[in-house]
């Protein structure tokens, strides 16, 4: 899988963590175990993105100065 696909796949699990936390967050309360669990998740899953994206910077950037 390429890295485009990564990581519109991992905005897709984003997304849906997200809505699971929100809805655990309405039925079972903000600081409610299983609440702050997906938060953390959600949290992963948003740090995972980010490198990916600094990491597309990076090489976009060596590839502008070997040019």
């Amino acid at each position: 899988m390429g890295r485009a696909m990564r990581d519109r796949a991992l905005l897709i699990e984003i997304e849906l963590k997200r809505k699971q936390m929100i809805q655990s967050g309405l039925e079972n309360g903000l600081q409610s175990d299983i609440t702050l669990q997906l938060s953390k998740q959600v949290d992963r899953l948003m740090n995972a993105f980010d490198q990916s994206q600094n990491a597309k910077i990076i090489i976009h950037s060596a590839n502008e100065n070997n040019l």
